[in-house]
């Protein structure tokens, strides 16, 4: 060591602290693969709850009811998170990716439809809550209470999300679309000057948060330079990896109040009939 060089031996050092540094950086699959998004549908009431939960104890949710949108963001209790991570990867349904959600007819309960990372695999899973198991239900539930906890989120600007088309879906949109104008399939390259757009088609269904008024006019500046078909927070993007359906949906929303006056007019009383006058008959 003595008998090296200066230079030598800084460069030595400086791979050697390159390549732990890589060794504790997990890879790109790796990293998403304690974050899991979901969507809870009651087919009693029609309210939707989202809840995006990563292993970090990391909690993002949105509740949509009506007229009403209330987001919450913020830290769990990592040991939840964990413990709920332990179900998901422990549960049958997502372990064969089994959906069961053409066997719902009678059933009027909660539907999940959960999105997770196992062995690096991106899996989607649409089936009745009640499907899962009680090990999972008990861990998703005790996440769900700790989440509700968290205060409301009233700066985000919006979320982005993104549905790939299949099937039926994508034939149908296809027809309609042709008639109106000529799809062209937008280039991943293209797509990912636009940050929040790309993770949105590679994460499908997980709501991608809005942080600024730019990110917003970023979408929409996008929309119009490519010609997309659809609406300013409703359109299709025809890509290399799909055609996906995308939304701009609300952060937060206050439920409309009444806007009529505070107090109902009180009913004024008829007015009193005049008397008729009379007029004795003239005499012959």
């Amino acid at each position: 060591m003595k008998n090296m060089n200066k230079p030598l031996i800084f460069c030595l050092l400086l791979a050697l602290g390159a390549a732990a540094a890589y060794a504790l950086r997990p890879y790109g699959k790796g990293a998403e693969a304690k974050v899991s998004w979901m969507t809870v549908s009651s087919l009693k009431t029609g309210q939707e709850y989202y809840m995006e939960v990563a292993a970090d104890g990391a909690v993002a949710t949105r509740t949509a009811a009506k007229d009403a949108v209330v987001t919450k963001r913020g830290k769990i209790a990592v040991q939840l998170a964990k413990d709920f991570f332990r179900e998901i990867e422990n549960s049958e349904v997502i372990a064969t990716q089994g959906s069961s959600s053409g066997k719902t007819v009678f059933y009027r309960g909660d539907v999940l439809n959960i999105s997770a990372y196992i062995s690096g695999e991106l899996r989607i899973i649409n089936s009745p809550l009640n499907k899962f198991g009680e090990a999972f239900s008990y861990a998703f539930n005790e996440v769900r209470k700790a989440a509700a906890k968290l205060p409301d989120e009233h700066a985000l600007k919006g979320f982005l999300t993104a549905e790939l088309l299949e099937g039926d879906q994508l034939q149908q949109f296809q027809l309609k679309a042709a008639k109106d104008q000529e799809l062209k399939i937008v280039e991943t390259y293209d797509i990912q000057k636009v940050a929040p757009l790309l993770k949105a088609i590679k994460q499908p269904l997980r709501m991608i948060p809005l942080e600024t008024e730019d990110e917003m006019r970023d979408i929409q500046d996008f929309i119009n330079l490519r010609q997309l078909y659809g609406l300013r927070k409703l359109f299709y993007l025809p890509s290399t990896r799909g055609t996906f359906k995308c939304q701009i949906l609300d952060a937060d929303k206050a439920a409309v109040k009444y806007q009529g006056p505070d107090k109902p007019k009180a009913k004024t009383a008829p007015a009193p009939k005049k008397a008729r006058s009379w007029t004795p008959p003239a005499k012959n």
